[in-house]
């Protein structure tokens, strides 16, 4: 039963995408009177972005917080296992489909791509369990026919396995990065804890529509206090988010009992999901009349060359020549050698270099101070503790590293597009994934750490040890017919003193090597993580380039394709008849008030210009 919030995630959201739609659809029609197929294409590919975009809306939280349960609260389907026994480990992105269908997204074999595999609804439980590090899965993606889905909502359930200041709670926030919305979930049992505070401080950083859910209120029924201490809790340290109660068994049950839907307080929630998804919407319908306002200009282009001529037929001669002098400084931005190309590949290569200095700098000084906390104590006793905290440590410089190449690519785009006057619609970097290498890379466990070399070899040097200086005591003093008692007593102090001393100092030799073992071990570590991660960089920041490169080349060849027809549009218009310029320049103004109306109110001063 869809719900009248539900009802609004659809028919809301859809709503500024149908008006910027209903615009290109007249830009299409007016690019293609004018003989410009370019252009056409060009309003195509964005009513393709716009009509394929999606509000990712991101789960995250602790472990048995019950996450998968209310995802599949929220859309009244089985879709996220949720049984007692199982721990979700694999991400699972649930998304819109005319039908039902499960798709298994594997690990690639060395470099390889991802590989899909088809699977079915029945295999969730053996799909999400199943731990990407034992060449499992990377995620799995299920498509539903749901109304809200359908509206542009797609959600995905992240694994909350080794808390939230593990690496994975490091991963779930750089996936932060590129979502539209979280859902931040804790349950009814008790307040937040400092560490979901700091979590939730650095996801509204990242994704400033987050919100908490508190699950399982039908559990626990001192729920109300709860939600208030978490509110108060919120306040003091200075995150403002909407709180919001849910039971999502009672959400369940809705289906047969539509009374419990109030009840089962998801009402909120889905008014909040709801604005996500329209705030998407318009920003994507943004980005498309930023395509329609480019389009537009450069529709103009022609109409302005042509109207000038007919306004001042004595300038005639001179319009045409400084269009000629644009055209061809137009024609050397698109041109193979074009400086911005040169300039977009020196500023990749030293972005390359960047990052992977920065990555490099971070892990070292993760490597440092991993070797101090080695040197503090014994691995015997401290390997585990010693491995979840550098793991956790290695995830956040990869993550700041990770933060960095973002934004440093994002400028790069902006100045370049800048520099050479290839502005125009809107620049979406698409950027690869944050790779979970930090918690699927190997090291060793805490038993092999502790294992205690040449043990053998140890307890015969320390019994050496301790008896030689006694042997050698007694044989002298019946050398020298001293009185063996007072000998007898005086060699087992000294035996014992010496037995001390040697077993203390293979004590410390024994427990030196397990340092070393250790110290072995974290580097080994941090040097495939880097070694992984440095590629990935290069990878994806070669991918930036190619794109970048690709879209503004398009975008210079539309500029010299435009300029060149409003060369032709004025000399056209230089050797018309005096009687046919007034209907031409009426043609024209009626030409003119059609851009103006496609065109958004920024971009609709420069159509009429």
């Amino acid at each position: 039963m869809a719900t009248p919030a539900a009802a609004e995630t659809s028919d809301g959201a859809l709503a500024p995408v149908a008006r910027v739609l209903d615009t290109i659809d007249r830009g299409a029609q007016l690019a293609h009177e004018q003989g410009r197929p370019d252009l056409v294409e060009h309003l195509e590919a964005a009513r393709t972005r716009l009509r394929q975009g999606t509000a990712t809306v991101a789960v995250v939280g602790e472990f048995k917080q019950g996450k998968s349960t209310l995802v599949n609260a929220l859309l009244q389907t089985a879709v996220c296992p949720v049984d007692a026994d199982i721990v979700t480990a694999v991400p699972t992105v649930v998304s819109h489909g005319e039908t039902v269908g499960v798709t298994a997204y594997l690990q690639p074999v060395g470099d390889g791509p991802v590989r899909p595999v088809a699977a079915s609804l029945s295999e969730m439980r053996e799909l999400v369990a199943a731990h990407p590090g034992e060449g499992g899965q990377r995620y799995v993606e299920v498509h539903l026919p749901h109304r809200m889905l359908r509206a542009g909502l797609r959600l995905i359930d992240t694994p909350g396995v080794g808390g939230l200041d593990s690496a994975y709670g490091q991963l779930a926030l750089g996936a932060l990065q590129t979502a539209d919305g979280a859902l931040f979930v804790t349950d009814a049992s008790q307040e937040l804890t400092q560490p979901e505070l700091d979590f939730l401080r650095s996801a509204t950083e990242r994704c400033s529509a987050t919100a908490l859910v508190v699950s399982k209120t039908d559990l626990y029924p001192e729920w109300r206090r709860i939600v208030a201490l978490n509110t108060d809790h919120l306040r003091s340290a200075g995150i403002d988010v909407p709180v919001l109660p849910v039971s999502s068994f009672l959400r369940l049950r809705a289906t047969t009992d539509p009374a419990l839907n109030e009840e089962a307080g998801f009402a909120p929630l889905v008014a909040h999901l709801a604005a996500v998804v329209q705030g998407q919407a318009g920003r994507a319908a943004e980005q498309a009349s930023a395509e329609v306002d480019f389009v537009a200009e450069h529709l103009a282009a022609a109409t302005r060359a042509e109207r000038a001529v007919l306004a001042e037929p004595v300038r005639s001669e001179e319009v045409i020549e400084d269009l000629g002098r644009t055209r061809q400084r137009a024609a050397g931005l698109a041109a193979a050698s074009a400086s911005w190309k040169v300039a977009l590949a020196d500023g990749v290569q030293d972005l390359i270099a960047d990052v992977d200095h920065d990555l490099q700098q971070r892990l070292r000084a993760v490597l440092h101070e991993v070797e101090g906390v080695i040197d503090s104590g014994d691995p015997l006793d401290t390997w585990s503790d010693t491995e979840v905290w550098l793991r956790r440590q290695v995830a956040t410089a990869v993550l700041a590293n990770r933060d960095l190449l973002q934004s440093r690519a994002t400028d790069l785009a902006a100045d370049l597009a800048a520099d050479f006057e290839l502005t125009g619609g809107a620049f979406a970097l698409r950027l690869r994934g944050l790779s979970d290498v930090t918690e699927t890379a190997s090291l060793p466990d805490a038993a092999e750490i502790a294992l205690r070399p040449g043990r053998l070899q140890s307890v015969m040097m320390v019994t050496r040890t301790t008896t030689f200086g006694p042997m050698l005591i007694l044989g002298v003093a019946g050398l020298f017919g001293i009185a063996m008692p007072i000998v007898g007593v005086a060699a087992a102090a000294v035996g014992a003193g010496l037995g001390k001393r040697a077993l203390r100092e293979e004590t410390d030799r024994v427990r030196s090597g397990r340092r070393a073992q250790a110290k072995a071990a974290a580097r080994k570590y941090v040097e495939e993580v880097s070694f992984v991660l440095s590629k990935e960089s290069r990878d994806s920041l070669r991918v930036t380039q190619r794109q970048l490169r690709d879209d503004f080349q398009a975008r210079a060849e539309v500029l010299e394709a435009s300029l060149a027809a409003a060369h032709r549009a004025a000399q056209q218009a230089s050797v018309l008849p005096p009687e046919q310029r007034a209907a031409r320049s009426r043609e024209l103004t009626t030409h003119t008030d059609r851009l103006t109306q496609l065109s958004t109110p920024a971009g609709a001063g420069r159509a009429a210009g």
